[in-house]
């Protein structure tokens, strides 16, 4: 838009005005600063002294080469709006004037202005110029006044006019402290989603003075993009949401190009708390890397990973080996699975180094016992610790496998030894500890996966069964700590935020909710604080404070514990930690 704006800025000529009274020229002394005012016609405007325009148009025409010559870019635009005032064209100095207009700063432009007939060439883009430099200094209010003087200058015309229209629509209404725009898709394939965070939004705004504007984003770019500008017309202090990733980043795109504050809702990686970019859940990235420190926690030095072959499971594998590594412990298996075929065995045969052409050990019993030889065969598993991020159907599956092949899933906290060495003819398998993801957080895991997924811990940031009873590893229900969701503290379950959150969702709905539920209902507190807190800051435009006091938010009594906005614009959290026992998730004993 600016070298647009540079190109065109002074097109349009006007017919003039009678000289006035007398005229005095300031030397261009070489070498001398334009913010002097030292060019033909600046007469001290800008200084406190009254604009004396040249005498005819021969003498702004000559005034108007000596400050282009001098490089002088208020000289020039003053000199420029001589020339037309006199009934003269800028003609071949159109670039040079355009360019003039281009380079002044916010005081030159605005001392130059008060020299121009707006009637006239280069009223228009002086203004214009001016309204763009207060829009990118995030000062709105003043960008809506110059724009307003700017399309009210006879001169904005042709591709002024669209310049002046886009800029008018990044700017919008007039910014309303109290109004958060509310991005979710209410209609398409994912309005069900919407709904539910839209209810969770609902209830963390209630009572608190705050104007909800809930825009529909069909669940796409194209409509995500069209709600962040129906949020500008409506003059947003922020925007929260949207929730899927590729209309997350159209709509973060947009948002900061026109300046507006948003917390997406969206469970990807990626913010920008310089460009008020910020992410309000937790990505399957940094779910993973949560569970690495559970596995640290656990004290075993090796861990494996076996995860479905998609684009989450890989980026939970990686970010979860990645953690690992960096806590001191050895990936010493990553393997992956087909999550849409119907048979996984060979998937977990081939992790498990169980392919008899490539087991020279297993080949051997085989040949003696026959196919009853794998129920007896004692694999050798390289892991105390397995790691599998997948959906509790899935999940429960993969983990039936294991058992069924000889592997020592750990059922309680203490293995009988001599039972298993009775169990395995003198042998001492390695016992390992299964870890899923939030995906098994569901009530019909344990149907599902039975004996195999007994004593299986499973990290997520939020649980439904939350209460007072349920504290942190510090005692002290959660409720403050260190929230820098590096895995370091876990909780056996998220404290009282949780249960009353559930509680005021149950009635809501019927049902419990969901975890996107939960962080979609932090995300609006912490947005909620940041607008109180940003209400008090005059040094900034609302948007800019809005956005400073964002970066530096924190929760201590979320519904998924404490959190907090970390150095990079992404939420900090801690892990919420249960465990399959006796057939129930309960939390772990943390």
């Amino acid at each position: 838009m600016r070298r647009d704006l540079l190109a065109i800025a002074a097109l349009a000529i006007g017919c003039g005005h009678a000289p006035r009274s007398s005229w005095v020229e300031e030397d261009l002394a070489p070498g001398r600063s334009h913010a002097d005012g030292a060019a033909a016609g600046a007469g001290g405007a800008g200084q406190g002294s009254a604009h004396v325009r040249a005498p005819d148009k021969a003498a702004a025409e000559a005034a108007l080469a000596r400050a282009i010559s001098a490089g002088a870019p208020r000289a020039i635009i003053i000199a420029a709006g001589d020339v037309t005032a006199h009934g003269g064209a800028l003609g071949g100095n159109s670039d040079a004037v355009a360019a003039a207009i281009d380079r002044a700063t916010a005081p030159e432009l605005e001392a130059a202005w008060a020299t121009l007939d707006p009637a006239l060439a280069p009223a228009g883009a002086t203004a214009l110029r001016r309204a763009l430099l207060a829009h990118h200094a995030g000062d709105d209010d003043a960008a809506r006044a110059w724009l307003a003087r700017a399309r009210g200058a006879a001169d904005l015309a042709g591709p002024l006019v669209a310049i002046a229209d886009a800029l008018g629509k990044s700017l919008g209404a007039p910014v309303d402290r109290a109004t958060i725009a509310v991005l979710v898709p209410r209609t398409g394939r994912f309005a069900g989603l919407g709904k539910e965070l839209e209810v969770a939004i609902r209830i963390a705004a209630s009572g608190t003075g705050v104007k909800l504007v809930v825009l529909d984003t069909g669940g796409d770019e194209p409509g995500a993009v069209a709600a962040v500008d129906k949020a500008i017309a409506a003059g947003a202090v922020a925007i929260l949401g949207p929730v899927g990733e590729r209309e997350a980043q159209a709509a973060a795109r947009r948002a900061s190009a026109a300046g507006v504050p948003i917390a997406l809702l969206a469970p990807g990686d990626g913010a920008d708390p310089a460009a008020g970019v910020f992410r309000m859940t937790t990505s399957p990235a940094d779910e993973a890397a949560l569970a690495a420190g559970v596995a640290a926690a656990e004290g075993s030095p090796t861990v494996g990973i076996f995860a479905p072959r998609d684009d989450v499971g890989d980026a939970m594998a990686e970010a979860f080996a990645a953690a690992a590594t960096a806590r001191g412990l050895q990936v010493t298996a990553d393997g992956r699975y087909d999550p849409t075929g119907s048979d996984l065995e060979p998937d977990v045969k081939q992790f498990l180094g169980l392919v008899p052409a490539q087991n020279p050990r297993l080949a051997a019993h085989l040949r003696r016992y026959g196919q009853r030889g794998w129920q007896s065969f004692v694999p050798d598993v390289p892991f105390a610790i397995l790691y599998i991020p997948d959906r509790y159907d899935r999940a429960a599956l993969v983990a039936a496998f294991l058992p069924y092949l000889g592997v020592e899933v750990r059922t309680t906290d203490v293995a009988d030894v001599d039972a298993l060495r009775r169990k395995y003819k003198g042998q001492i398998p390695q016992v390992v500890q299964l870890i899923g993801s939030s995906g098994w957080n569901h009530p019909a895991l344990p149907i599902r996966g039975g004996a195999a997924v007994e004593g299986a811990l499973i990290v997520d940031v939020f649980a439904t069964s939350g209460g007072s009873e349920y504290v942190d590893e510090a005692g002290d229900g959660g409720a403050g700590g260190d929230a820098t969701g590096d895995g370091d503290a876990a909780l056996a379950v998220a404290p009282a935020g949780a249960a009353d959150f559930t509680a005021a969702f149950h009635t809501a709905t019927g049902r419990d909710p969901t975890s996107a539920a939960a962080q979609a209902f932090d995300a609006t507190r912490l947005v909620l604080q940041a607008r109180a807190q940003a209400a008090t800051d005059t040094a900034h435009g609302p948007r800019a404070a809005f956005a400073l006091a964002l970066a530096h938010a924190r929760l201590d009594d979320g519904a998924c514990g404490p959190s907090a906005i970390g150095a990079d614009g992404e939420i900090a959290r801690r892990a919420v930690v249960l465990q399959v026992d006796r057939g129930e998730l309960v939390p772990a004993p943390y």
